[in-house]
C-alpha cells in the first residue's frame, strides 16, 4: 500500500500565509505596498475575463446495477439492468432504487419530473441521490468513513417534494457519471412516478473549437479524448482542480490545465482569469498564495506552496507565449519579482535548498518521498523561467541578482547532490534516489543531455528508487524524459501509465493512480479521492505538441489495442 503525505485541508498552521517573515521581504515595503494598491484592480480584471460557461443537456443512457468485479478498478464494475422505460414514467413504491448512467463524466445539475397518474398524491415525496464517478462510490458506505477532509464532499443528497407532478432541479452542481435514485417515502395511496431525468453539463472548454487530432493509434486517440475530457470538466469559469471534491483554483494544477488548454480548446480568458484571480488574492506582503476560491467571493485560500510558488512567473510565461497577451504579462511583473527574496530566502549560502518547515513542499502525495532534490530543480526552473519573462517584458535590469543565484544553485547541485558512482542525483541526509529529483534538476537544465540520460535511465533501471503516485508528478517525470531527449522512453512511461487507467475504464483521468493499488489515495477511503482531477490531462499537451507527439514506427506497443 502506497502511503501519502500531508493533507491539502490539513496543512500545519506554519504553512499558512499568516503573517510569513522570510528572508529579505522587509527591504521590498515600498514595493509591497503598490501590490496591496494593485490588488483590488487585479481582482477587477479576474472578473472581466470571467468566462462563458458552455451548457448542454444530457438524457442517461441505461440503467446499470453495480456488482463485485475483482477485474475491473477498485474490484466494482456495472452491468445492464433493466429497461430504462421499466422505471420512468411508470409507478414507484416506496422503496424503489434505480441507478441511471449518463454514458460519460458530467458536471453539471440535475432535473427530474415528478409525475402522478390520475391520482392526487397526498404526501410528500422524498427521494434520495447519489452522485458517483466511479462505481466504487456506490458500492461502499461513505458513511461508515472517516476521511481527513470533511465527509460534505461526498455527493449524497435526500430531499423532499411538497408538489407532484412538478419538475424540480437539484439545486447543487455535481460531478458524476452514475446517479443513484431511492424512493424514501412516499403516499401509499397517491400514484408517484419519475417522468424523466436529465443533467445539464456545463464548462467553460467551447466544444466546436477543439483542435483536430489525427491519432497514431487507437489507443493514443482513446489516452487524448479522455484527457480533453478531464480538461473540459475542469474548466469551469477558473481552472478547478477537481470538480467533486475541492472545487478550488490551485497554482499548480492551473499551470498543467494551461498548457493543455493551449493545445485543445485555446481559451485564454480562463487562464488569465485565474491568473488574476491568485494575483488579487495575493498577502500584504505580496506573496502568492497557491489556492484561491470564487465563491461566496474572491479569496485567498491561505495555503504555500514552495515548488507551486516557483512555477508562477513559468506560467505567466507560458501564457503570454501562447496568447500573445504582453499587457497582462507586464502587469503581473511586480508580483512575478515578489516571490524571489521569498524563494531564494530558501537556499543557504552553498546553494542548496533545505526545507526549514516554513513553506509546504509538495512536489507529490508520495510520503516516503525525501522532496530536497526536487525542490532544489523547482526553484531553478522557476528562476530561469523568470528570467526569460523578465527579457518577455523589459525588465531584465529587476532581477540582475537572478544568474548568480542560479549558477550558485546548479553549483551545488553538481558539488552537493550529485552521486558521480551511481549517475543520479541524491538527497543530503538519506541518500535517497527518487524519479522526481531527477526529472527536476532535468527540467532546470543542471545536466548536459548525456549526463541528462545517464540519470534518467539509472532510476528507471532502480528498483529502490522512489516513484511518483500522481498523474502530476508524472507529467513532470514524462516531461523531463523528453527534455532529456529519452523520446522513446517519454512515450512508453506516457503510454504505460494513462493507457493503464484507460484500460481500467476511466472515463475521466483521476486524481491518484498507482498501478497494482487501485485504492490509493491521500484521504484514508478511495472513497473521498476525486476521479476527475485537473493536473491528471497531461496527455493532451503531450501527444498534441508538436515538439513531443508519438512518432507512429515507435508506437509499436499501441498496435491491436
Amino acid at each position: 500500500m502506497v502511503s501519502f503525505g500531508r493533507m491539502v485541508l490539513a496543512v500545519p498552521a506554519r504553512y499558512v500565509a499568516v503573517g510569513l517573515c522570510l528572508c529579505g521581504f522587509a527591504a521590498g515595503a515600498a514595493e509591497n505596498g503598490k501590490i496591496v494598491e494593485q490588488r483590488s484592480r487585479w481582482l477587477e480584471k479576474a472578473e472581466a475575463a470571467k468566462p462563458r460557461l458552455f451548457k448542454r443537456t444530457v438524457a442517461p443512457v441505461r440503467l446499470v446495477d453495480v456488482v463485485a468485479d475483482p477485474s475491473a478498478f477498485q474490484g466494482w464494475g456495472v452491468k445492464d439492468g433493466k429497461p430504462i422505460g421499466d422505471v420512468l414514467s411508470k409507478p414507484l413504491a416506496d422503496g424503489t432504487s434505480f441507478i441511471v448512467d449518463f454514458g460519460e463524466h458530467l458536471v453539471g445539475t440535475v432535473s427530474l419530473s415528478l409525475k402522478d397518474f390520475g391520482r392526487a398524491v397526498d404526501a410528500p415525496v422524498r427521494l434520495r441521490f447519489s452522485f458517483a464517478e466511479v462505481p466504487l462510490e456506490l458500492a461502499e458506505d461513505s458513511g461508515a468513513t472517516k476521511p481527513s477532509v470533511s465527509k460534505a464532499w461526498y455527493q449524497h443528497e435526500t430531499m423532499t417534494f411538497d408538489e407532484v407532478p412538478a419538475t424540480v432541479c437539484l439545486p447543487r452542481r455535481y460531478a458524476f457519471r452514475y446517479v443513484k435514485i431511492e424512493v424514501v417515502g412516499c403516499s401509499p395511496h397517491g400514484r408517484f412516478g419519475i417522468g424523466g431525468v436529465t443533467a445539464e453539463a456545463v464548462t467553460s472548454a467551447d466544444l466546436s473549437a477543439l483542435k483536430p487530432f489525427k491519432a497514431t493509434s487507437p489507443l493514443a486517440a482513446k489516452i487524448d479524448e479522455i484527457a480533453c475530457r478531464t480538461l473540459r470538466d475542469c474548466m469551469q469559469t477558473v481552472f478547478e482542480d477537481g470538480p467533486k471534491r475541492d472545487r478550488r483554483l490551485w497554482l499548480g494544477d492551473l499551470r498543467l490545465e494551461a498548457l493543455a488548454n493551449y493545445e485543445t480548446y485555446r481559451n485564454f480568458d480562463v487562464v488569465k482569469r485565474s491568473l488574476y484571480l491568485l494575483a488579487g488574492t495575493c498577502a500584504d506582503d505580496g506573496l502568492l498564495n497557491s489556492d484561491a476560491y470564487e465563491r461566496p467571493a474572491l479569496r485567498s485560500g491561505a495555503c504555500r506552496i514552495l515548488d507551486y510558488t516557483a512555477l508562477f512567473a513559468a506560467t505567466v510565461l507560458e501564457y503570454v507565449e501562447a496568447s500573445g497577451d504582453l499587457e497582462t504579462a507586464q502587469d503581473l511583473w511586480p508580483l512575478c519579482v515578489a516571490q524571489l527574496d521569498a524563494l531564494r530566502g530558501t537556499v543557504g549560502a552553498d546553494g542548496v535548498f533545505r526545507d526549514d518547515g516554513t513553506w509546504w513542499c509538495f512536489i507529490d502525495w508520495q510520503k516516503v518521498l525525501n522532496r530536497q532534490t526536487a525542490e532544489q530543480g523547482a526553484l531553478i526552473y522557476g528562476f530561469k523561467a523568470t528570467l526569460r519573462l523578465a527579457e518577455k517584458v523589459g525588465r531584465k535590469g529587476d532581477v540582475a541578482f537572478l544568474p548568480e543565484v542560479i549558477a550558485r544553485m546548479e553549483k551545488a547541485a553538481h558539488t552537493i547532490l550529485w552521486d558521480e558512482g551511481r549517475g543520479v542525483f541524491v538527497c543530503e541526509k538519506d541518500r535517497q534516489v527518487s524519479y522526481l529529483g531527477q526529472a527536476w534538476l532535468v527540467l532546470a537544465g543542471v545536466l548536459d543531455e548525456s549526463k541528462a540520460q545517464r540519470c534518467l535511465k539509472a532510476v528507471l533501471a532502480d528498483s529502490e528508487a522512489v516513484k511518483p503516485v500522481t498523474p502530476y508528478a508524472n507529467h513532470y517525470f514524462t516531461e523531463a524524459l523528453y527534455a532529456a531527449g529519452l523520446r522513446d522512453e517519454a512515450q512508453r512511461h506516457l503510454l504505460a501509465y494513462w493507457s493503464e487507467m484507460a484500460r481500467l475504464g476511466a472515463d475521466t483521468f483521476w486524481e491518484v493512480f498507482v498501478p497494482g493499488d487501485h485504492r490509493a489515495g491521500p484521504y484514508r477511503t478511495p472513497l473521498m479521492n476525486s476521479y476527475c482531477h485537473a493536473w491528471s490531462c497531461a496527455p493532451a499537451y503531450f501527444l498534441r505538441n508538436k515538439r513531443f507527439g508519438l512518432r507512429p514506427s515507435k508506437d509499436k506497443e499501441q498496435k491491436g489495442k
